[in-house]
């Protein structure tokens, strides 16, 4: 097994750089999706206190001042909650105890920006492998853009993520689209490599029938 890439192929570093980013990455959409999640638990339990504080309205002045109380706790809880995910929810995260999603979330994207620029410094200190014979001049310069798209969202996602975390929602629009970019880039890139390993086992096989 060979560390730099060459004639042979990619090289281990270059394998290991890959799939730890990939394996990043996969974990940082787990996250957010279980964060987005939780958000939308918190939409539903305001509805819930909304609905309780209409029910309890509806029974008079006494059913309110005998529930005042409760209602004060569940709001309490909420806002609690909800800080997680204002503006202030970093600062907040750090002070809890143990390993919160925020903590985890930013600590993710860190590392896909250290493995972004790990690459890149890589990729510019050896040769990329030849390129695959069956890949067509259009596929090449495809292959090649989405490269550096993908290189390129590795650093620009999480950098516009703890911008928006340091000054707020002024970096929301920007953060949003480069996740988009990322999206895009990574779909094209597997669809091209599912093709090009359909298409070339297809025909490799062809040929031995």
């Amino acid at each position: 097994m060979r560390m730099r890439n060459g004639e042979h192929g990619y090289g281990v570093v270059t394998k290991t750089l890959h799939w730890l980013t990939v394996a990043a990455v996969a974990a940082q959409f787990g996250v957010g999706l279980t964060m987005k999640a939780d958000d939308a638990v918190l939409d539903l339990e305001k509805d819930r206190i909304e609905q309780f504080e209409e029910l309890v309205e509806g029974q008079g002045d006494a059913a309110e001042e005998m529930f005042e109380g409760e209602i004060e706790r569940m709001e309490e809880a909420l806002d609690a909650r909800e800080d997680a995910f204002d503006d202030d929810y970093l600062t907040a995260a750090f002070s809890e105890p143990g390993v919160t999603l925020p903590e985890v979330h930013v600590l993710l994207g860190v590392s896909i920006m250290l493995l972004g620029i790990l690459r890149v410094l890589w990729r510019s200190s050896t040769p990329l492998p030849p390129w695959a014979e069956h890949l067509s001049a259009g596929e090449r310069r495809w292959e090649g853009l989405l490269e550096k798209a993908l290189l390129t969202s590795l650093l620009v996602v999480p950098a516009t993520g703890l911008l928006l975390l340091a000054v707020g929602n002024d970096w929301l629009t920007l953060h949003v689209a480069a996740q988009l970019v990322f999206l895009a880039a990574i779909v094209l890139h597997v669809g091209l490599v599912l093709k090009h390993t359909l298409v070339h086992r297809h025909r490799h096989l062809a040929r031995m029938l």
